[in-house]
């Protein structure tokens, strides 16, 4: 359907009194052409002619600089017009010329009269304030789309044929479907994320998404529900989740996104993480407030500067750049919305991206006729648009922004009072998810209570947490040690050898039950660096990894002296040394908690 209201835009009129308005502006509208009268050498007066065309400024639009920008509605002689946009700056004679000339409009006359049509311009135009960011504007709290707005007043507000909105004693002004940008091809992405209100309400979609995508259909309704409200969410805990979609193709993680992305608009597509700069990712993360960005094809091989800039987004930064200036200022691109990332790869090569993300896992799986039918009707729906869900839900951003602080906070208490081994990020991911949940259960239809809820979210993140531990750095050493000494390839020192040039680690016994791991850093660390290669894990140097090793928070490690703690121990028998502490289990031995074959 169209969004737009058709406005008329009437013919610029020929001035009612020329003289009278001559004398207050200089100049005269006479046949569709500005002009001016003048005495000849004979004291009658002469029509000189300055132009081809007139013009109206419809709208001065505050961009928040000190170039404003400008909709000006040219009208030809011929009764032929345009509708062109412009910024302060190109209010000149040779700048605007160019612009004139373009539609075919000339200006005869001199720079001083042009500026005196700029200023007749000036007292009538009217003033509207540029909406150039989708989402949430929190400056004139509404919500905004390419081409309607949610108000604070819970009604959408749609753009006229120029691109304006009036809400009251307000007017704004969308760019992307304004008509001066209809064919300017640098508004083509967001003109997909249009407002397309349909018939389908919350608990309609909700119940279909679930029943296509099953237990991570929960978890994309949440988050649905967290990226809406995220300003609220990262005001108050200074951090947002990435979701991850892992599994192979055709398993649905992009069927599972597009039901999402098409919440937004149509036709919304992800963008190939490996082939975007680090700049282009910035710039666009920051171009909207409160959506999702769908990132696809994440692989341990995706540049080091992505996965930077992944690590900073969790946090809500993006890239500082310098701006061309006397003064060295910078301008700063935050991260404003959710993320989404897929890949058939997990992003175990680096542990700290995988604990910022909420891990989804996509099987291949023989779907049932309820999943089918689900999915078939998500998408016939989706052509006629799901805005009604959203506004449904950002219907809810009061009760949830009174609420969300204190749920939240109370979530996490009472997951900790459980005694949970988790660690505090993968608490605060399922506390943030549960919170979602139970504020807006109470204003929301969901297809799920809170014990399924709880059920899910609990198993997703213990198996992600299991996962964090394989993919941690030290986790990848022992892992890879364990290997090669099943290989055979790390060698024991044996007492009847005595070899202790060729050996590689001792197994010490304290007592009965008590035993210790030495181990010869420098010799086995090239065999350590062939494992991560051949894995196409990320290792780390020497350096790093001794110093993760032996720091305080390695708990199994046994410094020689506290005073230098990562010196390494002497041994009588094996020499210098790094020593762990080594558990006997019924299968053998763990070193913390790995799997050891010695």
């Amino acid at each position: 359907m169209s969004i737009r209201k058709e406005i008329a835009l009437p013919t610029i009129p020929d001035s009612q009194e020329p003289e009278e308005y001559q004398r207050k502006y200089g100049f005269f509208i006479k046949d569709g052409i500005y002009a001016f009268t003048k005495q000849n050498e004979k004291g009658n007066p002469t029509i000189i002619e300055l132009s081809n065309f007139v013009m109206k400024s419809l709208f001065n639009l505050d961009n928040g600089s000190n170039n404003s920008q400008r909709i000006i509605y040219l009208q030809r002689s011929t009764n032929e017009t345009h509708i062109i946009e412009i910024l302060s700056s190109e209010m000149k004679p040779e700048s605007f010329e160019t612009i004139l000339k373009t539609r075919r409009c000339t200006f005869y006359g001199t720079a001083y009269q042009l500026k005196k049509v700029f200023g007749q311009l000036m007292d009538e135009e009217d003033q509207a304030f540029i909406l150039s960011e989708m989402g949430w504007n929190p400056e004139h709290l509404v919500y905004v789309f390419a081409d309607a707005i949610f108000s604070a007043k819970n009604i959408v507000l749609k753009i006229n044929e120029i691109g304006i909105i009036k809400e009251d004693d307000k007017q704004y002004y969308l760019p992307a479907y304004g008509f001066a940008n209809l064919n300017n091809e640098d508004f083509k992405t967001e003109r997909l994320y249009r407002f397309i209100d349909g018939t389908t309400n919350f608990k309609q979609w909700s119940d279909l998404y679930f029943k296509a995508f099953g237990e991570n259909g929960v978890v994309g309704i949440l988050f649905l529900i967290l990226a809406l409200f995220r300003d609220i969410v990262f005001e108050s805990v200074g951090f947002f989740p990435f979701l991850f979609l892992f599994g192979d193709f055709a398993t649905g993680k992009t069927s599972f996104t597009e039901k999402l992305l098409s919440l937004f608009g149509k036709d919304i597509i992800g963008t190939p993480l490996n082939n975007a700069t680090t700049i282009a990712l910035s710039r666009l993360t920051s171009s909207r407030t409160n959506g999702i960005f769908y990132f696809k094809e994440y692989t341990n091989e995706t540049d080091v500067t992505a996965e930077d800039f992944i690590l900073t987004a969790y946090d809500g930064a993006g890239r500082t750049t310098g701006v061309k200036s006397n003064d060295n200022k910078t301008k700063s691109l935050p991260v404003k919305s959710a993320m989404i990332f897929d890949g058939n790869h997990l992003p175990t090569a680096k542990a700290a991206i995988l604990s910022r993300m909420i891990l989804l896992i996509f099987q291949t799986q023989i779907f049932s006729e309820e999943q089918r039918n689900a999915f078939d009707k998500l998408k016939t729906l989706s052509t006629e648009g799901f805005g009604t869900v959203i506004i449904e839900i950002l219907s809810c951003r009061e009760f949830f922004k009174e609420r969300f602080k204190t749920v939240f906070s109370e979530t996490t208490h009472k997951i900790k009072g459980k005694g949970t081994r988790l660690p505090d990020r993968s608490i605060n991911h399922m506390a943030l998810l549960f919170s979602a949940f139970d504020i807006l259960n109470q204003k929301l239809s969901f297809p799920f209570d809170a014990d399924q809820v709880k059920r899910i979210i609990g198993k997703i993140t213990e198996d992600q947490f299991e996962l964090l531990k394989e993919s941690n750095a030290l986790t990848i050493f022992w892992v890879a040690i364990n290997f090669n000494i099943k290989k055979g390839l790390v060698l024991p020192y044996l007492n009847d050898l005595n070899n202790v040039k060729t050996a590689h680690f001792r197994v010490k016994v304290v007592s009965g039950s008590e035993y210790i791991l030495q181990i010869k850093l420098q010799s086995v660390y090239p065999f350590y660096t062939k494992y991560c290669n051949d894995n196409k894990l990320r290792l780390l140097d020497y350096s790093s990894l001794k110093m993760l090793l032996t720091s305080s928070s390695n708990l199994i490690f046994l410094p020689a002296n506290l005073k230098n703690r990562g010196s390494a121990n002497t041994d009588k028998v094996f020499g210098s040394c790094y020593q762990f502490i080594l558990t006997k289990t019924d299968n053998g031995f763990n070193i913390g908690d790995n799997e050891l074959s010695v």
